[in-house]
């Protein structure tokens, strides 16, 4: 949350604030709350306009108390200053099995374009080198040895294999790369 010397100054000179002086988040949430509530009643809105804020407005606020509430078990071990490390680590290993936690909830930081874009680029210059590998000769002391043979002067040699790794390689990465899940 941004804090602007504006809301400060609304704050503290807000008279029907109900909030402590030394909670600055509080009173600048309390400050906007005012604010909307002053700007709502200046301005006309219909009922479904109001009904779809109201519920933009209540989901924030869902949204921010069970969020508070997953990590408050996390945060009562961290503010305990008596234990050792082998406790916490035990205390943590215990509030990690009573609450999961999983990417969902932590998915906050998900992969940029330029993430995306640069696994794309991996991905295909793997699966061209794989291929190139297969389709130009290699020179016999490289191709090491032959697996299966079609007729007497060719066949699937290990470096082939090897190259077929890769181009997996190179497609999983693209897959996995497009993947919602």
């Amino acid at each position: 949350m941004k804090i602007s010397s504006h809301d400060i100054h609304f704050v503290l000179e807000n008279p029907g604030n109900q909030f402590l002086k030394s909670d600055p988040e509080k009173n600048i949430l309390a400050g906007k709350v005012q604010e909307l509530v002053e700007l709502i009643g200046r301005s006309s809105v219909d009922g479904e306009l109001s009904r779809s804020y109201q519920q933009q407005i209540s989901d924030a606020f869902r949204k921010s108390a069970s969020a508070q509430k997953k990590l408050a078990p996390f945060q009562m071990l961290d503010e305990d200053k008596s234990l050792s490390r082998e406790q916490l680590l035990d205390g943590l290993e215990k509030l990690l099995a009573e609450n999961p936690i999983d990417s969902k909830i932590s998915s906050e930081n998900k992969t940029t374009p330029l993430q995306k874009g640069v696994m794309m680029i991996l991905a295909v210059i793997l699966i061209v080198a794989g291929l190139s590998m297969i389709i130009m000769p290699a020179p016999p002391s490289f191709e090491i040895f032959t697996v299966y043979y079609f007729n007497i002067n060719d066949g699937v040699t290990v470096m082939d294999l090897f190259s077929l790794l890769i181009i997996f390689g190179g497609v999983l990465m693209l897959v996995l790369n497009f993947n919602k899940k």
